[in-house]
């Protein structure tokens, strides 16, 4: 196994937060985040909904969904999750994710049944970055 070309290269905006009720596992948050970047060099925008959770340690743990829009008008459903060590408040949060596309797009069949590898880090001011590899 092995990564591939970086696939997708992205940055956004936090643009909203809901807490959740907390459980026996930790601080529960709902993020809706937009990126903008490219895909395999074409632009797109993406929109996220995920939910993150800080556990007793202060690791994090998020899952969610998202949708991509190429500028061609192409869309890739995207499935995620990913996990964090410990920051301390107000610093940058790292995530190492793992991606699953899907699209009905010719364009982008080929994406189906794989995976994408990723480091998604977001701020304290609620800017964020996403770069995912294909996993081979």
């Amino acid at each position: 196994m092995a990564l591939g070309d970086l696939i997708l290269d992205e940055a956004g905006q936090v643009t909203g937060i809901r807490v959740l009720s907390p459980d026996g596992s930790g601080t529960n948050i709902e993020v809706c985040l937009q990126l903008a970047g490219t895909i395999r060099g074409v632009a797109e925008t993406t929109i996220w909904t995920y939910t993150t959770s800080t556990r007793p340690d202060g690791s994090v743990y998020g899952y969610g969904h998202g949708v991509m829009t190429t500028q061609d008008g192409d869309v890739i459903s995207l499935i995620g999750a990913g996990s964090g060590k410990p920051t301390p408040p107000g610093t940058t949060t790292n995530f190492r994710t793992m991606l699953h596309p899907h699209s009905a797009s010719p364009k982008y069949a080929d994406l189906n049944g794989t995976v994408w590898v990723g480091e998604y880090d977001v701020n304290a001011d609620g800017s964020a970055v996403n770069k995912c590899w294909e996993w081979k």
